[in-house]
């Protein structure tokens, strides 16, 4: 479920954002070139960027902001429903909000959260309307679920969990939850999996706890759990402390394994491990242990102070490295020991807070701006923020109008790019050649389209040629010819501009290569 909402999540919005790119992107262009500036040549690479960003940041960023704000107006109205309005409606106002959140407009973190509150408002709705309906039980649950202390939803909830019958493990999950959310106090939820368990016959680290709790609450079955539960534990020789309890609960009813039960109970006073743990329960065991016979209590005696003696001739060896690490890492933690990586850690966060004080008063009055800002309504943030992108997109396509429009300054000996097969002749007077440039751009892609353009109007012979621009980058110079005539040149230059093929010129004269002819 995360991932899918993960990944409508970004495809819608990417889709949104390409979907403005090409339409909305295109159009500028197309109105920037052949309505707004038809006849100016400029370089609209940084407009395409801008146009980029543009519509990413309302695919995803204005889009998100759009659904936040239909989610909290639709809350909004929810707030104050009650048992007087028209019930049906409410009903699936709530529903309708709950599929909202599981839409595109949120990442699942966010979609949790949203839910969590919705839930919340329609739990309340529900039992203020005394709904006790298979969905209205769902809606009980997942409100129970996030607040399990919260004791309103439990009723309705245990009304149906306590209709008999089989419990699925997730149901006793839940009763489990339940229980343990009220510190095993509640007798009818111990009782009922107590009840459960038994006649299932199963006896598990999750259903001892219950069957303890119900012997020990005295419950109506105790007398059958007993039966059930003390041959299993001493099978397993268990002489732990919810083992101790179980004995000392079966000894009024004087089951056949009294016996061994008492000599477990009196071992363990002997050996005296309980008396700083449980002194009640060792007290207990101590009573246990006083009504065996002075033989059986001489030979527990023994056995135990024999078993004591064994165990200091041994050297059990417990720890091993990893754990000698887990103890080191424990009297980090508990403040006993202090590491490298700990002091090193401090001393980051002390110098991150001293920074933090110190840009403190340089932020305050931008970060209150941007608190503001946030706290604004949807449509100023968006107007705000186009306005904003709108100006950069003029400004940048302003700059880039007025650098495509200068005229560049003539090189003293410029030459023509025009490979010499042969090896050169020498000449006593070079001649000249006479070539017309019609504009001079920074862009390849631009000096591309304005030669497209002028071959287009039937203008031939037109080559480029490239210099480097003293503020950097590079000059792609478009010039037609070359001529023999400077007449010529001039003629062509002036046919040009009755066309209205080109705004400006000037005509060039070079020395004449061999190769050109």
């Amino acid at each position: 479920m995360m991932m899918f909402q993960t990944l409508k999540f970004f495809l819608v919005r990417t889709g949104i954002s390409l979907f403005l790119l090409i339409f909305l992107g295109f159009f500028t262009l197309f109105l920037v070139h052949e309505i707004a500036l038809p006849k100016t040549g400029f370089d609209d690479e940084m407009i395409q960027w801008a146009l980029l960003f543009i519509c990413f940041f309302f695919g995803f960023f204005a889009y998100g902001q759009i659904g936040d704000q239909r989610f909290h107006n639709a809350f909004h109205a929810l707030k104050e429903v009650g048992p007087l309005q028209d019930k049906e409606l409410i009903t699936r106002q709530f529903e309708n909000l709950l599929r909202f959140t599981e839409s595109s407009y949120f990442l699942p973190g966010q979609a949790r959260r949203f839910r969590g509150l919705v839930v919340r408002r329609y739990a309340d709705f529900l039992l203020s309307i005394g709904r006790e309906e298979p969905e209205a039980l769902k809606i009980y649950l997942k409100a129970f679920l996030q607040n399990p202390k919260n004791s309103k939803f439990r009723a309705p909830l245990l009304s149906i969990l306590g209709q008999g019958g089989d419990l699925t493990d997730y149901e006793i999950d839940l009763l489990l939850v339940m229980l343990r959310a009220e510190d095993f106090k509640d007798k009818f939820i111990i009782n009922h999996l107590a009840k459960i368990f038994l006649r299932q016959k199963k006896f598990t680290g999750k259903t001892e706890p219950m069957f303890l709790y119900a012997v020990e609450n005295k419950s109506g079955m105790a007398s059958e759990i007993l039966q059930f539960v003390i041959p299993v534990l001493l099978d397993n020789q268990r002489a732990d402390i919810n083992a101790l309890r179980f004995y000392l609960q079966a000894l009024p009813l004087h089951l056949p394994e009294e016996g061994k039960m008492r000599e477990i109970l009196g071992r363990s006073y002997c050996e005296g491990h309980l008396e700083g743990i449980d002194p009640v329960l060792h007290e207990k065991c101590g009573q246990a242990f006083s009504q065996l016979e002075s033989g059986k209590q001489t030979e527990i005696r023994k056995t135990v102070e024999e078993s004591r003696i064994s165990g200091r001739l041994k050297k059990v060896h417990l720890l091993s490295g990893d754990d000698i690490q887990e103890i080191s890492r424990l009297k980090v933690r508990l403040g006993m020991k202090t590491s490298f990586t700990h002091q090193l850690w401090t001393g980051v966060v002390a110098v991150g807070n001293f920074l933090k004080r110190l840009s403190r008063k340089f932020l305050l009055k931008g970060i209150d701006g941007m608190i503001v800002f946030g706290k604004s309504r949807l449509w100023l943030k968006l107007g705000s923020l186009s306005v904003v992108f709108f100006l950069i997109l003029a400004g940048l396509g302003l700059l880039e109008w007025k650098t495509g429009q200068k005229k560049p300054v003539e090189e003293k000996t410029p030459s023509l790019e025009v490979a010499s097969p042969g090896p050169k002749p020498v000449a006593s007077k070079p001649k000249k050649v006479h070539s017309i440039q019609v504009a001079a751009v920074t862009s390849s892609k631009h000096a591309e389209r304005l030669i497209q353009s002028l071959k287009e109007n039937g203008v031939k012979d037109i080559f480029i040629i490239k210099s480097p621009r003293q503020a950097g980058g590079t000059w792609y110079k478009i010039r037609v010819g070359p001529f023999e005539m400077k007449e010529k040149a001039m003629q062509m230059a002036n046919r040009l501009m009755d066309d209205k093929l080109v705004q400006n010129y000037f005509v060039v004269s070079t020395p004449k290569p061999e190769a050109v002819k």
